[in-house]
């Protein structure tokens, strides 16, 4: 029988004519789901992984077998674990690449292997051609190095990207609003403030609207601000007593949700993230102040707070889009159809040590096979 999703990357490996490159190695850190399985397997046979890590908060079992089926070894480590358990697999893969007089990619999303790299084991940095990225998170981490010393490719910084973002925003909101569903739990008229105005927070903005709720906005810069405004939102640029959430939604990439804000909260309620990892809340601070926590949803906990007031907090601080149908896997894809012409930018072009977004020609030709075999 035929497969119903269409081959974006098979055709976009056969429109840049990829090449197996024998003498490369990748070590993967990635969510482990449908999508990403069908990446890996492709670029299995260009370029051979050593093991895959997958990122604790999300993914699916029958991902890690279908992987494990195909020889490749597949670490699932508590996400608490992830950045001790990158590093040594990490250390494990240069030390094959070594004896074996072979070079290693590192293939990511969230920088992790990239800083475990720099931070614990600078001494085989010369035994790795590079990096492929993926998110705006990892590039942050490279960015913050006190001095990146491989090159580091991404597809996080695209137009492609940017809409991906705003679909991103909208499963944010689609998977809440099902959450909030089985509770018995009606959003509409409600007040919603959204932290970060980026592609995220967008599209959160605007699915929140979409479903009835007033949207207020926080972004630190102006700009964004100004945005929120000619969009119809009310953008703020500091919090007040005029601001009563009934959920308040993180999309920023740091911690926007910190201690003041949660002080500030009002009774009842809903504190969930937009962006990934579990960045967007101080979870200790939370943690801190709560006399009781009781589960009541798979995806949700009250916090019964020492000043009688109760938060929710959805997905344990984790992006609340991981917890069912996140982005069509056709969207994500024309996202893994750029990570895969990223490999040979890094591996025959060999750049300097630096960050290196997706040139705009490569994008077309994402762009154009996502159009063609829809």
């Amino acid at each position: 029988m035929k497969s119903f999703h269409p081959d974006y990357l098979g055709e976009t490996a056969r429109r840049i004519n990829l090449k197996p490159y024998p003498n490369t190695r990748q070590i993967v850190v990635q969510h482990l789901y449908p999508d990403t399985l069908r990446l890996l397997l492709l670029l299995h046979q260009y370029v051979p992984i050593l093991q895959v890590i997958g990122i604790g908060y999300s993914g699916s079992s029958s991902v890690v077998s279908s992987l494990e089926a195909a020889g490749i070894k597949v670490l699932t480590p508590f996400y608490e674990n992830l950045q001790s358990a990158v590093s040594q697999a990490l250390g494990e893969c240069l030390d094959h690449c070594e004896q074996n007089d072979l070079k290693l990619v590192i293939h990511e999303v969230g920088g992790y292997a990239i800083k475990a790299l720099h931070d614990d084991h600078p001494q085989h940095i010369p035994l790795v051609s590079g990096a492929i990225e993926v998110t705006k998170q990892g590039v942050w981490v490279a960015e913050n190095l006190p001095e990146l010393k491989i090159p580091q490719l991404n597809c996080a910084q695209t137009r492609l990207k940017q809409i991906e973002g705003g679909m991103v925003g909208e499963a944010v909101v689609s998977s809440l609003d099902v959450i909030l569903r089985e509770l018995g739990y009606s959003p509409v008229g409600r007040q919603a403030l959204v932290l970060g105005y980026g592609w995220v927070g967008k599209g959160t903005a605007l699915s929140l609207d979409q479903r009835g709720l007033q949207v207020s906005v926080y972004d630190k810069d102006v700009i964004k601000c100004v945005e929120a405004t000619v969009d119809g939102f009310t953008a703020l640029q500091s919090f007040d007593e005029k601001v009563n959430p009934a959920i308040v939604i993180g999309a920023t990439g740091s911690q926007s949700i910190n201690a003041a804000l949660i002080d500030s909260l009002p009774h009842r309620c809903f504190i969930a993230s937009g962006a990934s990892k579990d960045h967007e809340i101080d979870l200790a601070y939370l943690h801190s102040c709560t006399n009781r926590i009781e589960s009541v949803h798979p995806h949700v906990e009250a916090f019964e707070l020492a000043d009688q007031r109760t938060l929710f907090l959805v997905n344990k601080g984790f992006p609340v889009n991981f917890t069912g149908a996140s982005v069509p896997d056709e969207i994500v894809e024309f996202l893994f159809s750029e990570l895969i012409m990223l490999v040979p930018l890094l591996l025959d072009d060999q750049p300097a040590p630096g960050i290196y977004p997706l040139p705009a020609e490569q994008e077309a030709i994402a762009a154009q096979v996502w159009l063609d075999l829809r």
